[in-house]
């Protein structure tokens, strides 16, 4: 059985973040450093075989990955009171807990238990593979302030740039006696993400901000 394709993973981030920016003097240069968690949403695969299957459709198998840490490096200049411009470097980890075909009607192999899972294990009962889905993106960001001189401003933006996805798996496929599926790989593609948050103004040249990330 041949895995083909692997979609759909996205994040939602809250991080911490502290800046250089100046209440009095909004026009200029700032950077940040984040800190967050965040969870990413299931990703899915469909086999290039039907496998054991007789309804003729390949399988589609979900990872779920737990929720984990991520951090983020940002450079950003504030063009007008309101609108500012950045850049975002990132990284999201997340470790494997399971892949699997929800599809019960499905026959066996339905996915992946551990290598150490008794033999004719089935999903989703079995223990998960070991493996991870990280990220690391890079993004340009636009971001519009809505109070930039008050002590606490909320704040929305959008954002622009690549995402590179390592994806890594290994177990024993699922009600069978033999047969193992390794995966390591990695692939590079667009992304986009929402931003919204607030920011308050600790002191004159230190804001702290909760952001919320949907990539």
């Amino acid at each position: 059985m041949k895995i083909t394709l692997m979609a759909g993973a996205a994040s939602l981030i809250v991080a911490f973040a502290a800046t250089g920016a100046h209440a009095g003097s909004p026009i200029g240069w700032y950077g940040a450093l984040d800190l967050g968690y965040h969870g990413l949403d299931d990703g899915s695969i469909k086999t290039s075989t039907t496998g054991l299957a007789t309804d003729g459709k390949p399988y589609g198998w979900e990872w779920k990955t737990d929720n984990d840490w991520a951090g983020f490096a940002r450079i950003g200049y504030r063009f007008t009171p309101h609108w500012r411009f950045e850049l975002e470097g990132g990284y999201r980890k997340g470790d494997l807990t399971s892949v699997y075909d929800p599809d019960t009607t499905r026959p066996d192999p339905r996915g992946l238990c551990s290598s150490t899972s008794p033999v004719g294990a089935t999903v989703p009962t079995c223990a998960g593979p070991s493996g991870h889905i990280d990220a690391w993106s890079l993004m340009g960001n636009a971001i519009y302030d809505f109070l930039p001189e008050s002590t606490v401003n909320p704040f929305v933006g959008v954002g622009i740039g690549v995402i590179r996805a390592d994806v890594s798996a290994q177990g024993n496929f699922s009600g069978r006696t033999v047969g193992s599926l390794k995966v390591d790989d990695n692939d590079t593609a667009f992304a986009y993400q929402g931003i919204a948050g607030i920011a308050w103004q600790a002191t004159e040249r230190l804001s702290v901000d909760l952001t919320y990330r949907y990539l």
